[in-house]
C-alpha cells in the first residue's frame, strides 16, 4: 500500500483529449446524454417467445469537458453481483460536473444469468445456450447466434466507442482481491503501459493472464487497442459494504488515473501483494468428500505442500491435494454454491505463481 496518496495526471490516452473544453451530446444505442447529464436505459434487446424483451441496462454519466470514454461492465457472470453493486455506487457518487469524458456503466452484462443467479446463461431455447459470456465474441459479434451471443454483440457496440474498459468480476468469499491483466494480448507498448497504469491505480494484487484470446470484454477491447482489465472482487453473491466499496474505490481510482477525475488515489483496505505474478492453473479433487482448506488464500506454498485435505463422510482422510509447484491459491471454489462438499473431479482452487 502506498504511504502517501498519488495523483495520476500523465495518462497518454487521456492527454489526447485535454485540448477540448466543450462537448457535444454523447450518443450510444439511441441514447443521448448532454454534457453534465446522467442518462439511464438499455443498450439493446433480444426478444423472447412471448414477446417480452430482455435488454442490457446502462447508465451514461457524461462530463462537462472532453476526455476518455470508460466502459465498465458488471455481472457478465450472473453470480458475481457485487460488481453491479460497486458500479451502481460509483454512478451515484460521480458528479458529471466534475467529470472529463464519460462513464458508460453497463450494470448487468448478462441479464439472463443475473436473473437466475447463474454463472452461465440458462438454457432457454431448444437449441440450447448455457454460454459463458466471458468467452463470447463481442467485436466482431455473432449476430446470428443465440440470445446470449446477440447480447454480447450489444456490449460490443459500446466497446467500439471506448478509449478504456473494465470488466468487473468476483470470486467466492474465500479469496484474495486481485486484478487480471493480459500482457500477451496488448497490441503495442502504449496499450500495455496504459493497462498496467489502470491496474496499479485500482489497487489490488496484479496477476497476468497469459494468452491472446479476443473474446469477452477484455479480449475484444485489447484486440482493438483499447486498454482493459478484469478486477476480481471477493464474496461474489453478496452485496457487502466492504466488497462493493473496494470496487467503487477501484473504478474511481482508475478514472483518476486516466484523467477523468481530479484527486488522489485512495488506497484499498487490503494491501496488494508485490511481485510479477501470473495465472497458473487449478487444483482438482480426485476423491469426493469434504474439502478442508489448510491455508488462507494468498499464502505462499512450496511444491508438495498440502493445500486441501479431502475427508470422506466417515471421517477418514482420503486425499491430500498438494501444490504442484511453488505458488499461491487466489481462491477456493468448492462445489455447487461454493459448498465445501465436492465430488471427485471438482476444480477446487485457482493458483498463481511468481515469474
Amino acid at each position: 500500500m502506498r504511504a502517501e496518496p498519488v495523483t495520476f495526471n500523465d495518462s497518454p490516452l487521456a492527454n489526447e483529449h485535454k485540448g477540448a473544453s466543450e462537448m457535444a451530446n454523447f450518443e450510444l444505442a439511441g441514447l443521448s446524454a448532454a454534457p453534465g447529464e446522467v442518462v439511464k436505459g438499455h443498450l439493446g434487446h433480444v426478444t423472447l417467445a412471448d414477446g417480452n424483451k430482455v435488454g442490457v441496462p446502462v447508465v451514461i454519466v457524461n462530463g462537462v469537458e472532453d476526455g476518455p470514454t470508460l466502459v465498465v461492465t458488471a455481472s457478465i457472470h450472473g453470480t458475481e453481483i457485487n460488481g453491479t453493486g460497486a458500479l451502481l455506487k460509483t454512478v451515484r457518487a460521480t458528479d458529471p460536473q466534475q467529470l472529463k469524458g464519460r462513464l458508460v456503466a453497463i450494470t448487468v452484462g448478462n441479464p439472463f444469468a443475473f436473473q437466475v443467479g447463474s454463472y452461465f446463461s440458462p438454457v432457454i431455447a431448444p437449441t440450447g445456450d448455457g454460454i459463458n459470456m466471458s468467452s463470447a465474441p463481442m467485436w466482431p459479434a455473432d449476430s446470428g447466434g443465440t440470445v446470449t451471443l446477440r447480447l454480447a454483440g450489444v456490449i460490443g457496440e459500446a466497446l467500439k466507442v471506448a478509449t478504456h474498459s473494465i470488466d468487473v468480476h468476483s470470486n467466492p468469499p474465500d479469496a484474495i482481491p486481485f486484478t487480471l491483466i493480459r500482457r500477451d494480448a496488448c497490441p503495442d507498448e502504449k496499450v500495455l503501459a496504459e493497462m498496467e497504469k489502470m491496474a496499479e491505480a485500482w489497487g489490488f494484487t496484479v496477476i497476468d493472464s497469459p494468452g491472446r484470446s479476443a473474446t469477452g470484454v477484455v479480449g475484444s477491447s485489447l484486440a482493438h487497442g483499447i486498454p482493459s482489465m478484469t478486477p476480481e472482487l471477493i464474496a461474489d453473491f453478496f452485496l457487502w459494504e466492504d466488497n462493493t466499496n473496494s470496487g467503487q474505490i477501484g473504478i474511481t481510482n482508475t478514472m483518476k488515473a486516466i484523467g477523468m477525475l481530479e484527486g488522489d488515489i485512495v488506497p484499498q483496505a487490503t494491501t496488494p501483494m508485490q511481485g510479477d505474478f501470473y495465472m497458473a492453473d487449478r487444483l482438482t479433487s480426485h476423491k469426493g468428500g469434504l474439502m478442508w482448506i489448510k491455508h488462507p488464500p494468498g499464502t505462499f506454498l512450496r511444491e508438495g505442500d498440502t493445500a486441501v485435505d479431502m475427508m470422506d463422510v466417515w471421517g477418514d482422510l482420503i486425499e491430500e491435494v498438494k501444490m504442484p509447484y511453488d505458488g499461491y491459491c487466489w481462491s477456493f471454489t468448492g462445489g455447487v454454491g461454493y459448498t465445501q462438499v465436492v465430488p471427485e473431479g471438482t476444480q477446487i482452487a485457482f493458483t498463481f505463481r511468481e515469474r
